[in-house]
């Protein structure tokens, strides 16, 4: 977490600077894919939604406190113009610039905090879970990749769209499903991530047109258990980055990691169960 909240201070000391989100996982030494979604997991927000917030967020502040134009507050906070920082303003705080100064009230806003140890303390302390270690062995898998921009993953909707692939999959094994993240892309403004919706194959003869193929090596994996609608793993997510992986005997492996939807998975069952499968080492 030491990584983490090294991140959090680049952030913080470059406000005001066009950075980029690889940029900010540099700092705390994790792929970009991975950081991206270790602190969605933690923070709530991507780190680009938060990077903005924060800096509406100064901006604000900046309103009630100094005589500033509000093109040179859009400008510092890295806006192309008055008009988009105007959007953005009041998408957050749901009043433009304009009408915060003249309201004048400071508490009116529930401001943006920098992401601290005290928010990471309290995740650490509320909430306990133990997962499976397992030895998962080298597969094959053949599926559907889906590409969806930051912070609009839909993984109801991702599966509901593999569900006229599944059982056209040849050499199946078992009856499980595999969801697989890999990939990332930033163009500009736009992130984007890849999602693979798949089942595990013996081998890779007559893959159907439109189905990719992969192949998973040997991996350690602390196996987490989450009851409940996929729409609701962000809180599973959160505690297993947040509370287990710091205090654990283990660190975290930039492997691919996936969840597994048994067969015969039903998201409208409340004691409905996803396997969340996180690739670990054991720490020096």
């Amino acid at each position: 977490m030491d990584r983490f909240f090294k991140s959090i201070d680049y952030i913080e000391a470059h406000l005001h600077d066009k950075i980029s989100v690889h940029e900010i996982a540099a700092a705390s030494h994790y792929s970009t894919y991975h950081y991206s979604r270790i602190f969605k997991a933690l923070v709530g927000d991507t780190p680009k939604e938060y990077l903005r917030k924060r800096r509406l967020t100064l901006a604000a502040k900046r309103l009630l406190t100094e005589d500033v134009s509000i093109l040179t507050l859009a400008m510092d906070c890295q806006f192309d113009s008055q008009e988009a920082f105007t959007r953005a303003f009041k998408a957050l705080f749901d009043m433009t610039p304009a009408q915060y100064r003249k309201i004048n009230e400071p508490f009116r806003l529930l401001y943006k905090k920098p992401f601290s140890p005290d928010d990471l303390a309290f995740l650490q302390n509320n909430i306990s879970m133990e997962p499976e270690i397992i030895e998962q062995p080298a597969m094959k898998i053949v599926g559907i990749a889906n590409v969806y921009e930051d912070g609009d993953l839909s993984l109801p909707k991702l599966w509901s769209g593999f569900r006229p692939y599944r059982d056209k999959i040849p050499n199946r094994i078992g009856d499980h499903f595999f969801g697989i993240y890999e990939n990332y892309q930033e163009d500009g403004d736009v992130t984007r991530f890849v999602y693979i919706c798949s089942a595990q194959v013996e081998n890779f003869d007559d893959v159907p047109d439109g189905l990719i193929t992969r192949e998973l090596a040997a991996q350690t994996y602390a196996r987490f258990t989450h009851t409940g609608p996929i729409s609701n793993l962000e809180e599973t997510l959160r505690y297993i980055w947040g509370s287990w992986l710091p205090k654990s005997r283990y660190e975290y492996a930039d492997k691919p990691d996936f969840e597994l939807l048994p067969g015969g998975f039903n998201d409208a069952d409340p004691n409905n169960k996803v396997y969340l499968n996180i690739p670990v080492t054991l720490k020096a």
